[in-house]
């Protein structure tokens, strides 16, 4: 490649997206992807083909979400499309699609398994499209309350329960899992991925609800599902806890202002805070039960109890509902 054409291809993509992938996140599904191989007897690390294509779906995915939900901030910094641009963004995101396929068309794993690894992430590609129109649609605003619920519920399945799903699945069958296994652990890794999803709805409320902290940056707060008047979990949990023409006023409140939007947050966080603490907690607990009756060997459920404890705990440090009671009562005052 001619030198100058090289370093604009640089510039342009493969500097960006290399300071993408190098911001550490929870890493759940190469943790889960990893365990899930050595469970179906894999030896030492899963093929390094399969992980990088684990890991650019993701990725990509990550960088289009960013845009179409107009985010700041991605893991503590700003995100690409505020970086490079929306166009470069945009192409980075798709590029990295096309690279993960790639990864696993170049694996010098048997043509069976590599043909295998290739049709789970194109159908889970289609799938989690499908979620995303369904979320960037659907409205908390406009659809009516009675069907908050199944609305979440589809979309936390389509978009992370299959994307946790595939990494199992792909380790699964990397290993070249028996049918009983590829018949219990990829079950797991979607229902693990719908309380993943619970933890980040209840994160980024909880930060919202607490960010008069001194210790926290505006900048650096997540606020893309009430900015954008995404369905949430938060949102379901508060309509089996309350009147449903409460739910509405708040859902109707979150275009007013960003005042009104951190009102919303605390009001909906000292509703169903501690509620969703509990519901996730017991999701976590119940697959690791299921786990259990499958899996007699003990590193393996030590290990995938590790790696749910990020799921299980609050990322942000809670202040109690007093202090968040507190806090209001103080800036009335001011």
């Amino acid at each position: 490649m001619n030198p100058h054409v090289k370093e604009l291809l640089d510039r342009s993509l493969f500097e960006p997206m290399r300071d993408f992938k190098c911001r550490r996140g929870k890493r759940i599904r190469s943790s889960l992807l990893q365990i899930s191989y050595e469970m179906a007897g894999g030896i030492d690390k899963v093929p390094a083909s399969v992980s990088d294509a684990i890991e650019s779906l993701h990725a990509g995915s990550l960088v289009i979400d960013d845009v179409q939900d107009d985010s700041r901030s991605r893991r503590g910094r700003v995100t690409l499309h505020q970086s490079i641009g929306v166009p470069l963004a945009i192409n980075a995101g798709n590029w990295m699609y096309f690279h993960a396929l790639e990864c696993l068309s170049n694996s010098p794993l048997p043509d069976e398994i590599r043909s295998r690894l290739i049709e789970a992430m194109i159908h889970t590609g289609r799938r989690c499209h499908e979620g995303q129109a369904i979320d960037i649609h659907a409205r908390v605003d406009q659809v009516p309350v009675e069907y908050w619920e199944v609305t979440t519920s589809s979309i936390s399945l389509m978009k992370t329960g299959s994307l946790v799903e595939l990494a199992v699945r792909m380790g699964c069958i990397a290993a070249n899992a028996s049918d009983r296994l590829l018949s219990v652990l990829p079950v797991l890794g979607r229902r693990l991925g719908i309380a993943l999803q619970m933890r980040n709805d209840l994160d980024e409320l909880t930060s919202i609800a607490q960010l008069q902290r001194e210790d926290q940056s505006e900048d650096l707060i997540r606020d893309d599902d009430l900015r954008n008047a995404r369905m949430t979990w938060p949102w379901v949990w508060a309509s089996q806890y309350t009147e449903h023409a409460r739910c509405r006023e708040w859902a109707m409140r979150l275009d007013r202002s960003s005042q009104d939007r951190r009102d919303v947050a605390k009001e909906l966080f000292q509703l169903v805070g501690d509620h969703g603490d509990q519901i996730i907690g017991a999701v976590v607990s119940e697959q690791l039960r299921l786990l259990a009756e499958h899996v007699i060997v003990r590193r393996f459920l030590d290990a995938i109890g590790e790696i749910l404890q990020t799921i299980e705990r609050p990322s942000w440090p809670v202040l109690t509902h007093e202090e968040i009671h507190a806090n209001q009562t103080s800036e009335v005052a001011r």
